[in-house]
């Protein structure tokens, strides 16, 4: 047995401070690890949702994948539905009929073949064709001086040289098949602001329509109202083909003309269909003119 005193005291004091010292670092030890295994749980359950998640995305972006495409390919059943209805709408529509065409830009333009295939397959009589420079239509950089002088106008005002070059146009698409160009397209065109070619065949030369194609920019051409005007006092049916997004349509609509934009079956049909004169049967296709 151990002798009573100080000393003694002191060594059973720092046993228990020992002892209790030992329980409260294992209970702190293990509070933490307890910690650990409740966070790791949460952890693992946050993931397990995270994948659960992913999963009902990859499914629902696959079924909509699979919509897409069940939907793009009935969208191309009735875009080639709707061409093979236009192609029947305008076949030999315009049979007996000769159809003019004043290209305002290249000649080789797609707008320009496009409407010469178009009229091809309404069976139209090929009428006279004028490819007009874009620098002379507008009457931009040297083409006003080098237009007056072609007319025989020099000096002319801009003005007088627009309501001059859209006459001479006019004058030129009305000629005989055998006949001399109008001294003013002669001139122009011996500069390279035009090209003309009469209306081939035999029968009345005169057209009984004409197709104005803009086939280059946006902007209203400085000659298109007087053309327009020209055209129309010829007693002429007209219509304009342009495509999408221009701001020609004032200028048509100002002198009575329709204009449509190219790039759809209905507006080919609309096309046509004015140019047989049969208007009234637009309304039923809900085309806007």
């Amino acid at each position: 047995m151990g002798r009573p005193g100080p000393l003694g005291l002191r060594y059973h004091l720092l046993t228990l401070m020992a002892v209790f010292l030992a329980l409260g670092v294992g209970i702190f030890i293990g509070a933490g690890m307890l910690d650990d295994r409740t966070l790791l749980e949460r952890q693992q359950a946050l993931i397990r949702s995270l994948e659960e998640d992913f999963a009902a995305l990859r499914r629902d972006t696959a079924l909509l994948r699979s919509e897409n495409r069940r939907l793009s390919s009935e969208l191309a059943r009735y875009g080639q539905a709707e061409q093979a209805l236009a192609s029947l709408a305008v076949e030999g529509r315009l049979t007996g009929r000769r159809i003019a065409l004043v290209v305002l830009g290249e000649a080789e333009a797609p707008l320009a073949q496009e409407a010469a295939q178009l009229l091809q397959a309404a069976a139209a009589r090929p009428g006279a064709r004028l490819v007009v420079d874009p620098g002379l239509a507008q009457l931009v950089g040297r083409w006003p001086e080098v237009a007056a002088a072609a007319l025989g106008t020099p000096g002319a005002g801009r003005q007088h040289l627009v309501q001059g070059v859209a006459g001479a146009l006019a004058e030129a698409l009305v000629q005989g098949p055998k006949a001399e160009p109008p001294a003013g397209v002669a001139g122009l065109a011996a500069v390279g602001g035009l090209t003309w070619q009469p209306a081939p065949g035999d029968g009345p030369a005169r057209p009984d329509g004409v197709v104005i194609v803009h086939a280059a920019g946006h902007e209203p051409e400085a000659i298109l109202g007087p053309l327009l005007e020209a055209l129309q006092g010829e007693g002429l049916t007209v219509a304009g083909l342009a495509a999408p997004g221009g701001q020609r349509a004032a200028v048509y609509a100002g002198a009575g003309v329709p204009l449509v934009e190219a790039g759809s079956a209905a507006a080919r049909v609309t096309l046509i269909l004015t140019l047989a004169g049969q208007q009234d049967r637009l309304e039923g296709l809900g085309v806007g003119r």
